[in-house]
């Protein structure tokens, strides 16, 4: 049986072949994690040629191409021969490459995660780091902006460059996505639509039928203590986040990593001169050479770090750009430099200000890896009220309800699609954006 093609592509993202006919595939497509496919068919010499690890799978249908990992072979005198070929969402790229060296960002979200994929896998200074066809020519891009006006300060790491972006977009509820043009992948950030209003599964509206609803309060977290450089007592702290009494869940964060030392071009790449367009200037003062700004404008992430930053900076100001809040410092020093005229790999240490919203920063991106889990998994009637891929699509927040009169404004995480005898179903998996108990 089949109910939807299957293309084989091969190393040059090239058509090699068609499967229209398996005994079962199972699609599972992803909002921030990896997704996966498994593809089960009689096995035949036609299928073993086309089906081979490195080869991949996509559909018409659908964005997410999948790239073939593990291929097994089932043999039976009764049932008769059969493969299960298992491929992977090709984003799993991205976790083939780690942040090869300290970066520092003072600016646009997006514009980060794309700069940090771009130096990892489109073009990298090391030749052998970047993305290539099985014919040798590159074919990793970026794919159009999204257009998110979040901001941040952060230096990272070695990390793995699949790791940060899920950080990051589990810290601003976005997606990304890898897909397959022409012979070539493009990197994108994306959200999905809120449809709360109009798309609602429920067991009254006949749409919604096995459920599995769960609440986890096992892995909490809200305060941070961050710790970066420094040894014992002299070693610089932040703290992310602010609760009291029992509803007070710390975490510990080592974030040595984080250096107060950066070199002169990172340092007016983030915060540009005067004579570049830009409001920092040098001055030596006594011999002492310090790099100020004519004013920083510094991220509000709560009420607690406003309050210091006001006791620190009394002659700032609160003001709102594009919607986001900042604190504006005027004349603020941000960095100790060697000479008063720099080259752009000379050595700068970093002024509390800016080093302080590192770790700050650092400590909310891992408290989001925690917190009150709330799931929602339910197998969905294709063939009542709303139609995948044409009312609802991966990302988009919709209604969910349930015979317990819990109502509840979910994202939807994951969707897997499973194509075999008994037909066509869809299983959605949705993580609640906000919590309304009715009664």
């Amino acid at each position: 049986m089949a109910a939807v093609d299957i293309y084989v592509l091969n190393g040059d993202l090239q058509q090699i072949g068609v499967i229209d006919t398996y005994e079962s595939l199972i699609w599972a497509n992803r909002y921030l994690e990896v997704g996966d496919c498994e593809l089960y068919l009689p096995a035949t010499c036609e299928a073993l040629d086309i089906l081979k690890k490195g080869n991949y799978l996509m559909r018409l249908d659908d964005e997410m191409v999948c790239r073939i990992e593990k291929i097994e072979i089932d043999t039976s005198v009764t049932n008769g021969n059969y493969l299960i070929v298992t491929g992977y969402d090709v984003k799993k790229i991205l976790s083939q490459r780690v942040i090869w060296s300290q970066t520092n960002v003072d600016g646009n979200v997006e514009d980060y995660i794309r700069n940090l994929v771009y130096k990892s896998l489109v073009a990298p200074a090391l030749y052998g780091r970047q993305i290539k066809n099985a014919s040798g020519r590159a074919n990793f891009f970026l794919g159009d902006r999204f257009g998110f006006t979040d901001v941040i300060t952060q230096q990272v790491s070695y990390a793995s460059v699949e790791e940060k972006i899920q950080e990051l977009c589990t810290t601003y509820g976005w997606g990304y996505k890898v897909i397959v043009d022409i012979g070539n992948f493009y990197f994108c950030l994306y959200t999905g639509t809120d449809r709360s209003d109009s798309v609602i599964f429920s067991r009254e509206y006949e749409n919604l039928a096995e459920t599995s609803y769960i609440e986890d309060s096992s892995n909490l977290a809200n305060v941070a203590l961050v710790a970066g450089e420094g040894e014992g007592s002299a070693r610089a702290r932040n703290v992310s986040g602010y609760a009291e009494g029992l509803d007070r869940y710390e975490i510990y964060v080592d974030a040595r990593d984080i250096s107060k030392t950066i070199t002169w071009e990172e340092l007016i790449t983030m915060y540009p001169r005067a004579t570049s367009g830009g409001q920092g200037y040098i001055v030596n003062s006594g011999g002492v050479i310090t790099y100020r700004m004519g004013y920083i404008n510094i991220p509000i992430v709560d009420s607690d770090q406003l309050t210091q930053l006001k006791i620190n900076y009394p002659d700032g100001e609160e003001i709102y750009i594009g919607g986001i809040h900042y604190y504006r410092t005027y004349d603020p020093i941000i960095a100790d430099l060697e000479t008063a005229s720099p080259a752009s790999g000379d050595p700068v240490i970093l002024r509390p200000l800016i080093y302080e919203i590192y770790l700050l920063n650092r400590g909310y991106e891992k408290l989001a890896e925690y917190g009150h889990v709330i799931s929602f998994e339910g197998t969905v009637d294709p063939n009542i009220t709303f139609e995948y891929k044409k009312d609802y699509f991966l990302g988009d927040l919709v209604r969910v309800e349930n015979e317990y009169e819990i109502s509840k404004k979910a994202r939807i995480v994951e969707v897997i699609e499973t194509f075999d005898v008994n037909g066509y179903t869809v299983q959605p998996k949705f993580e609640y954006m906000e919590v309304n108990t009715n009664g």
